[in-house]
């Protein structure tokens, strides 16, 4: 439990003290209104003695009381009713408040993994627990709470005040007069008095020294002391309901009330004449009861009066006044209840017409308190305590001498036939039968009990109260038997030399009051001090769930309260239970809401939120916030009951679809008031949007583009720029990035720019957000935010639109002014959408649970520093008649805009700790107006065959306001788009020019040398006069050719131009554009290079090549869909600056060569190396172009766009393609199998569309031979296959050696076959040829052996010197265990081989670079037949070591026939 004021001990002093009744005379109440007192309240604040006491036990043992307290009490006063008190317990509750301010940590506590605020104190549970204990009902079973005696207050200004003390004792009341104090005529009615009543039990109080005058004059001084406020703070909830009670007496040890008529008159002589501490000589004292003061005044009338029995007096109406004694104290009682009410109201409005200020004590003097504290003092010590003594020796003489006969005629009949029950075992559900008389041994024995616990004697009291338990226990009194047990608990926890405390005596009283009795205020009471008692032991698990034990469903409020206390108790324990805290007090929190506590109950919740919240207990974490809410909301605590409300709606809320949108309207609805409550106070138009939680947005993913998106055109054949939107998934990949510099550098002349920072277009999270985004006057400026709906309900918003702060660039030293568009004024936002132009969407729908990217335009109109804060809209439920129908809630709110920059990481101390790099993509500098450039492409198609080309226009336009100029355009495909740079450029829509349309054709063309290194293939778009004027259009024809490889491509298209006016930054600006064209398969082209047969009765040139050509149709035909039906075979081209090519005959007959799908083609042509130089004539940047036609209009290989399709391949080829390569330390050795030549093959296709019309196109594919004696394709092939690609032909299969074994230390021999060509260059470095006659007759009967000369053509293909041996005794057939058989052609058939070599066999020579030289030899021939003379071995080396060298290629025949003719 919490901490208390008080510590046990003084708790249950405090709780349990001697009661004396108060009966004051009118002029006495008088005298002390003139202090806004009355008497009972005049004495309260000196009713504890500040100085030690003596009191003797019966047995005469002398005790010491300490700090002895008693209480005083009106004894006109009643306990309300039923209905009343618990009005003035909740109004006490409701009036004691935490001190704890809302944010001051200085009551938290840190267990485990929470930090609670807690309240250490709990005022309201002691204010609740002090009146609650003022206002127990008294009960017969127990004598605690009875007065021992009466004080009667009369004035000594009273015209005859004894016969005012006889009418006090007899209850007369009468009007009495107030008269000014005489001290002489005091001091004489008090020596009266002492003679009469005698001196011990007389005392004369004089008060009110200071005058009247003298306390107004010291009204304003705020520093006298005022003793009774402390007092009086707790009563004044009494005061309003005692006005409306009648008038009565409670006579507590009966149980009933009494009317002030039935009351009856009091016989003074039972009232002692002398009182001495310690020494009683009267045969009686007077003792009366004690109760709150009331406003009833002094009523009294005529009439007879019985007797009333006093509690704690032993009355027996016998003779024998020794061993009784008659406590005779009767209120009078003559006037009725209407007339006693009246007079209370009258004396009230008579008494505050007399208070002479509204302070307390104001006409007492430090004297007149010093006599207060003598007064209760004397009246302590020579009356109270004396009476004590001798009545508790008089009840333990009668107890004495009873108890022998009592338990031997009684309690041994109950024992023989009654039986006897154990003690502690109470009879369940069983109310007490037994009555006892006022004279009964058990109520005398409780009595004298009661005296010594009243009176600090608890060794003595626990004795007897253990006594007394037992003989209740025997009598199955219960009450009796739970009081005694309860008594006999607190006794011995109290007595200072008992250390253990018997917690069960108190458990079983407990539930003795529950079970049996049914008296839950008596079991609430005995819960309250046993709760301290085990406090002050450190038994808070016990106290808790004593606690817990007394909550019931008929008091709330109690509930509630022990409860709070549990739950404090569980949070207080060694190992504090936090949890069963957080529980508790939410237990509390509810029973306090049932009991109309709603301020204990917020705070009540408050505290448990603390345990639940952040821990993953969503529900009842969602339980907490919505009572909070509700809470709040009925308190008028509107912005706490939004905050608690705006808990609810969070993105792990775990409640069902139905019970989030409850939560929602609540939340709107709460929200709205609160809006509309500030608006009222602080005006409509002022201060920010507030910021509401849904829906929630991920400012990270806010993305920022500068530009609109290009609306499509109206035009159907015409295209506009895709440009940049939110959506490309791409849109900052490295190739913009690339194609950007390429752009640059060609505009710098080929440099680019130390300065040169890519441009973006759109920033996001991913890109490098340190540098302020450009924006410029009249364009538009996109955001893009994720708004995200965590809830299962739909969230509609309305009037969506983005904030702002603007900062303009005024000329001057005056620093300008921030404007917003952040207000509610229409007038301010027309200003402000005249500056930047905002745009508001009007609806936006939210699904459960979905995100959804909202896309926003900003259009600045001047220039300044623009930052974007957040979005405003209007939240609302789902409607159906607009944003603001009546039966819609909505508030109209923002949610903000903060970035965060990437994380950095690159020092330690960043490392370290959290720090973050800047992001100010929402912070844009807007400077003047600019050039736009809009793009369109007009007959841009969707389909393309592989390798078409196809002819488009560009139309540039100039939307902006100034002028542009240095207009380029790059592409991240090179080989797919030209604009024509070769010759004359046909007219739009023709795709190839003919021979007979082009004047003076050429057969050369230059091959530009740029587009080889760059690969972006920038080019340069001509304009009128070099610039574009503002609202101008260009148009420039282009063309297109389709993807090798069929399939959906992209191709990227950037687009650079720079004002006329040069700009700080950016000096140039960028459009961008991607086009998706899906190609499908059309032709396929291999083609092979093989080195001819160059014999002169060939007809064979040097250094010529056969080039064989196998053309295939790969598309299918495919019913009701396009497909290509046929492909014609138009032209064959050859680019090079070393090749010509021709037909293979002579006649050239130009017929049409048709494919037809899923055909294959093979044309065979001749390449002839040309016979100039063409480097030498036209320079080196020049290609030779030579055609074969196989249709009856040529086309211009050479002019746009087959020339540049050419270059733009040959130019991927180049940087993709190494095999080309030449440098290197072996150059002069490869070139000797190099040919470098490229056919262009021209053709038609006759494609059948959709409707089953055939259209007609054209397009070209190109085939890089590189080498002879390898195959080449139109399209790429991967790595993987470039071993397919080696050998002769394709049949040719190679079998892949072992892989070596791993090496860690590199040798020499390692190095050395680095520095080896390999064998594919070494085995063909000269060309051979043999010119010998193809037939020859001769006569083998004249002559057994046909000699023929033979002349072998040797032709040193390289640039190096080489040395040749030819050996015709090393016939490459007959070297089966050398290595070089695998040279052997075996395609070709055996020949006759009975053929040899004759004359010299061996020859050596050198040839020099590019040298041809005969060699003469004979062949003999003994029988007629075809023979092959390829059947010799020519070793070379380009070394000077003999040893190196290598046998060469000759894999084609040369044929014989020798004829027989005898």
């Amino acid at each position: 439990m919490a901490q208390c004021k008080q510590n046990a001990q003084e708790f249950v002093q405090n709780t349990f003290n001697p009661h004396v009744a108060v009966l004051c005379s009118r002029d006495a109440e008088v005298l002390c209104q003139k202090n806004n007192l009355t008497f009972v309240e005049l004495v309260q604040p000196f009713c504890r003695l500040t100085s030690e006491v003596h009191i003797r036990d019966p047995n005469n043992v002398p005790h010491t009381i300490r700090h002895l307290k008693i209480t005083m009490r009106d004894m006109s006063a009643t306990l309300p009713q039923q209905s009343v008190a618990k009005k003035i317990l909740n109004d006490i509750v409701a009036g004691a408040q935490p001190q704890l301010v809302e944010g001051n940590r200085g009551n938290v506590v840190s267990v485990g993994n929470y930090d609670l605020q807690l309240t250490s104190t709990t005022p309201w549970f002691e204010a609740y627990r002090e009146k609650f204990l003022q206002m127990l009902p008294p009960s017969d079973h127990e004598f605690l709470n009875h007065c021992l005696g009466c004080v009667f207050v009369v004035s000594s200004g009273h015209s005859d005040p004894l016969s005012m003390f006889n009418s006090l004792v007899n209850q007369q009341s009468t009007q009495q007069t107030q008269n000014p104090r005489e001290d002489a005529k005091a001091d004489a009615i008090y020596q009266s008095m002492k003679s009469t009543y005698g001196a011990n039990v007389c005392h004369l109080l004089n008060i009110n020294s200071r005058s009247i005058h003298t306390a107004e004059s010291l009204k304003t001084d705020n520093n006298l002391p005022d003793p009774w406020s402390q007092f009086l703070n707790k009563n004044n909830t009494e005061q309003p309901v005692k006005k409306q009670q009648k008038t009565r007496y409670f006579i507590a040890w009966e149980g009933a009330d009494f009317d002030i008529a039935n009351g009856s008159g009091a016989d003074d002589a039972g009232f002692p004449s002398k009182v001495s501490e310690g020494n009683i000589d009267q045969t009686s004292v007077t003792d009366s009861m004690m109760a709150d003061l009331s406003d009833t005044g002094d009523a009294a009338s005529s009439g007879s009066s019985d007797l009333f029995d006093h509690p704690l007096s032993l009355m027996d109406h016998s003779s024998n006044s020794t061993n009784h004694i008659d406590d005779q104290l009767s209120p009078d009682g003559t006037s009725s209840p209407e007339s006693s009410h009246n007079y209370s109201y009258s004396k009230n409005k008579s008494s505050d017409k007399n208070k002479p200020s509204s302070g307390h004590g104001m006409c007492l003097t430090t004297s007149d308190q010093d006599r207060l504290k003598i007064f209760i003092h004397e009246f302590c010590v020579r009356a109270l305590i004396p009476w004590a003594e001798k009545h508790m020796r008089i009840l333990n003489d009668q107890l004495t001498s009873r108890k022998g006969i009592h338990r031997s005629l009684f309690s041994a009949t109950k024992k023989w036939f009654g039986g006897n029950r154990p003690v502690n075992q109470a009879a369940t559900n069983q109310n007490t039968t037994v009555v006892y008389t006022t004279e009964a041994p058990e109520l005398q024995m409780r009595r004298l009990a009661d005296l010594a616990f009243l009176f600090q004697m608890y060794d003595f009291a626990y004795k007897t109260y253990h006594t007394a338990k037992r003989d209740f226990n025997n009598d199955h009194a219960w009450l009796h038997y739970a009081g005694a047990l309860e008594m006999a608990c607190i006794a011995m926890f109290m007595d200072p030399q008992e250390q253990k405390y018997p917690f069960h005596y108190m458990e079983s009283a407990i539930q003795t009051y529950l079970q049996s009795c049914k008296n839950p205020l008596y079991a609430a009471r005995a819960t309250v001090v046993s709760t301290e008692a085990l406090k002050s032991r450190r038994m808070y698990h016990e106290a808790a769930l004593q606690f817990i034990k007394l909550t019931s469903e008929d008091s709330d409020l109690r509930s509630a309260l022990l409860l709070e206390q549990a739950a404090h108790c569980y949070i207080n324990m060694e190992v504090p239970k936090v949890r069963k805290y957080s529980f508790h007090m939410i237990l509390a929190g509810h029973r306090f809401s049932k009991a109309g506590q709603r301020k204990h109950s917020l705070r009540s919740y408050s505290q448990a939120l603390q345990v639940y919240k952040g821990k993953g207990w969503a529900l009842a974490e969602d339980h907490i916030n919505f009572t909070l809410g509700r809470q709040s909301f009925n308190l008028k605590h509107l912005e706490n009951a939004t905050a608690a409300f705006k808990h609810l709606l969070t993105e792990n809320s775990k409640q069902t679809a139905g019970q989030q949108g409850a939560f929602f309207r609540e939340y709107l609805f709460v929200y709205k008031q609160l809006l509309t409550q500030e608006a009222g106070e602080l005006g409509v138009h002022s201060g920010p949007l507030p910021e509401l939680p849904l829906p929630i947005v991920d400012s990270n993913e806010t993305k920022v583009l500068l530009g609109s998106r290009p609306q499509p055109s109206q035009v159907s054949d015409k295209v506009a720029v895709s440009g940049v939107w939110f959506d490309h998934g791409e849109c900052n990949h490295p190739r913009w990035t690339q194609m950007e510099e390429g752009l640059v550098s060609s505009a710098n002349k080929g440099f680019l720019p130390p300065t040169f920072r890519p441009t973006l277009q759109v920033f996001t999270n991913k890109t490098n957000n340190k540098y302020n985004p450009v924006g410029f006057v009249g364009e538009s400026i996109v955001v893009e935010a994720q708004l995200v709906n965590p809830l299962k309900v739909m969230l509609m918003l309305t009037e969506v639109s983005l904030l702002w702060t603007f900062l303009p660039s005024l000329p001057g030293t005056e620093k300008p002014q921030l404007i917003t568009n952040e207000v509610l004024s229409n007038v301010k936002n027309t200003l402000a959408n005249e500056i930047i132009y905002t745009q508001v969407i009007d609806s936006v729908t939210l699904q459960a649970n979905k995100q959804l990217p909202v896309q926003l335009v900003l259009v600045p109109h001047q220039t300044g520093e623009l930052r974007i804060v957040g979005l405003a809209f209007h939240l609302g439920t789902a409607q159906t008649e607009g944003p603001k129908s009546s039966n819609t809630l909505y508030v109209r709110g923002k949610q903000k805009l903060e970035v965060q920059g990437p994380r950095l990481n690159n020092s330690k101390e960043e490392k370290a700790s959290k720090m973050y790099g800047p992001d100010r993509r929402l912070d844009l500098v807007i400077q003047q107006e600019m050039p736009q450039l809009q793009v369109s492409f007009c007959n841009f198609p969707q389909t393309l065959l592989c390798g078409e080309v196809h002819a488009i226009m560009l139309q540039f336009t100039n939307i902006g306001s100034s002028p542009l100029h240095k207009l380029k355009v790059g592409s991240s495909s090179p080989e797919f788009f030209t604009l024509g740079s070769h010759g004359e450029i046909p007219k739009f829509p023709t795709v190839y020019q003919e021979s007979s349309e082009v004047p003076n054709k050429s057969s050369s063309c230059e091959f530009n040398s740029k587009m080889t290194n760059n690969k972006s293939c920038v080019l340069d778009i001509a304009l009128p006069n070099g610039v574009l004027q503002p609202k101008n259009t260009l148009s420039v024809p282009a063309w297109i050719r389709g993807n090798d490889i069929g399939g959906v491509h992209e191709t990227h298209f950037m687009f650079y131009y720079e004002p006329i006016h040069s700009t700080p930054m950016p000096r140039y600006r960028l459009l961008r554009h991607t086009a998706v064209i899906n190609t499908l398969e059309s032709l396929s082209v291999r083609a092979v290079a093989r080195r001819g047969n160059n014999s002169p009765q060939t007809g064979g040139t040097t250094g010529s090549c056969v080039v064989f050509c196998e053309l295939e149709n790969l598309s299918q035909v495919q019913a009701q869909r396009a497909h290509v039906k046929e492909v014609q075979i138009n032209q064959v081209s050859c680019a090079s600056d070393k090749w010509t090519i021709q037909h293979l005959s002579s006649q050239q007959q130009k017929s049409e060569i048709q494919v037809g799908s899923r055909e294959t083609m093979q044309i065979c042509l001749k390449a002839i190396r040309s016979p100039t130089n063409i480097e030498s004539i036209k320079g080196k940047d020049h290609v030779l172009f030579s055609d074969v036609s196989f249709d009856n209009q040529q086309i211009c290989s050479s002019l746009t766009p087959c020339a540049d399709f050419y270059f733009c391949s040959k130019a991927k080829l180049s940087s993709d393609d190494t095999l080309g390569n030449t440098a290197g330390e072996f150059s002069d050795l490869k070139c000797a199998i190099q040919i470098g030549l490229t056919l262009v093959i021209i053709w038609k296709a006759f494609v059948i569309n959709d409707t089953g019309e055939v259209q007609i196109r054209v397009g070209q594919h190109h085939v890089h031979i590189e080498k002879i004696d390898t195959i080449f394709t139109s399209y790429p092939i991967k790595d993987d296959l470039d071993m397919t690609r080696q050998g002769l032909t394709q049949e040719l299969t190679v079998i892949k050696p072992d892989p070596p074994p791993l090496k860690f230390i590199k040798t020499e021999e390692d190095e050395d076959e680095n520095k080896k060509l390999d064998a594919e260059v070494t085995t063909q470095l000269v060309d051979i040829s043999f010119s010998h006659k193809s037939n020859i007759t001769h006569n083998f009967r004249s002559s057994r052996v046909c000699i023929v000369p033979v002349v072998v053509m040797l032709h040193n293909c390289s640039k190096v010197p080489v040395e040749v041996l030819i050996d015709t005794s090393k016939s490459p057939d007959r070297l089966n265990s050398r290595p070089e058989n695998l040279f052997t052609n075996q395609a070709y058939p055996s020949h006759s081989s009975c053929f040899n070599w004759v004359s010299q066999t061996m020859t050596q020579l050198k040839i020099e670079p590019n040298q041809q030289k005969p060699v003469r030899l004979s062949a003999g021939f003994s029988k007629p037949g075809i023979f092959n003379l390829n059947r010799l071995s020519v070793f070379v080396t380009y070394s000077s070591d003999s040893s190196q060298m290598v046998l060469q290629k000759h894999n084609s025949p040369s044929v014989i026939v020798v004829n027989d003719v005898s």
